[in-house]
């Protein structure tokens, strides 16, 4: 069963254009997001703002996460060191968020 993670970031001083501008060209380049995300054994990942609080939550669905992040850690792919860069310039955790449940009916 697919574990899942809710995680909220806040922006950096100057981090939301940034971070914005990057989510478009991922979607541009959404071959090579598929590509990372069948390495890194990832099932879904869905990033949304929060214009009331003036921050993002990040949705993560991978079969097994300690897989998933040793796979990224180790990536060669070049559209996942730009991501970690962007993501550690823009973001800053803000906090995990507890999975009370989740139902997966596929």
């Amino acid at each position: 069963m697919a574990e899942v993670r809710l995680v909220k970031f806040r922006f950096k001083p100057g981090g939301k254009e940034a971070w914005l501008e990057w989510c478009g060209q991922m979607k541009r380049r959404s071959n090579e997001i598929f590509e990372t995300l069948r390495n890194e054994g990832m099932v879904a990942e869905a990033c949304f703002l929060s214009h009331d609080e003036d921050a993002l939550y990040y949705f993560l669905e991978a079969e097994n996460f300690e897989q998933a992040e040793s796979a990224f850690r180790r990536s060669l792919y070049t559209i996942d060191r730009e991501h970690m860069q962007i993501k550690t310039a823009a973001l800053e955790r803000a906090e995990g968020l507890e999975c009370l449940f989740f139902f997966d009916n596929r």
